[in-house]
């Protein structure tokens, strides 16, 4: 199986520091507009087998954006829906980080300890064991497919790690509709091997 991630174009929270989970269904802005239809010439979307989106509507937008006329194609799965940050979704950073400056990497993204800290958030360990069911039924159905995937940063990240037995915190931060590939072996209990990881079309 070939597995090809994508993350969604630039959404109207994307760049304005704030929390950006399940809880903000938001659209793409009119630059993450424009940066699908550039992605969707630079890179032929037409070539898998299955297509599967978040139905939030900041994917939605970029998986038909990036399918055109084979968009009725799209497959929508809420398991691939980005992270959940309960009460905290939709809020500025800067507050969070100043109020709780251990919960953060050094990158400036949550670690794991921050669902201890967030009401009604989806823990790390919860993300992947969303996604790791998700997967588990993509192996079953299509073993030797080469499917596309257009999801959430978070839930890129959670997917690799499901993948390679690992914490989604050995990630880096994802960039809007980059490439991220993995491979997995079907003839080898579906061994992963990354091709690509936050790979840009230009």
């Amino acid at each position: 199986m070939d597995l090809t991630i994508v993350r969604h174009s630039i959404s109207s929270d994307n760049g304005r520091g704030l929390i950006s989970g399940a809880g903000s269904d938001v659209d793409l802005s009119e630059a993450g507009i424009e940066l699908a239809q550039e992605a969707q010439r630079a890179f032929d979307w037409n070539q898998f087998d299955q297509v599967f989106s978040s139905p939030m509507r900041r994917a939605k937008q970029t998986a038909e954006l990036l399918l055109g006329d084979q968009a009725s194609a799209i497959n929508f799965d809420e398991r691939l829906t980005e992270m959940n940050f309960g009460d905290w979704d939709g809020t500025a950073e800067d507050a969070i980080f100043e109020q709780y400056p251990e919960i953060f990497n050094q990158m400036g993204m949550f670690n794991e300890k921050y669902s201890d800290y967030a009401p009604n958030s989806e823990s790390y360990d919860e993300l992947v064991n969303r996604v790791t069911g998700f997967l588990d039924e993509l192996k079953q159905k299509y073993p030797t497919a080469s499917i596309l995937l257009i999801c959430h940063g978070m839930t890129t990240r959670a997917l690799f790690a499901a993948l390679l037995h690992v914490s989604p915190a050995q990630f880096g931060k994802i960039g809007n509709v980059t490439l991220n590939q993995i491979h997995l072996d079907e003839t080898n209990h579906f061994e992963p091997r990354i091709d690509l990881y936050n790979q840009k079309l230009n």
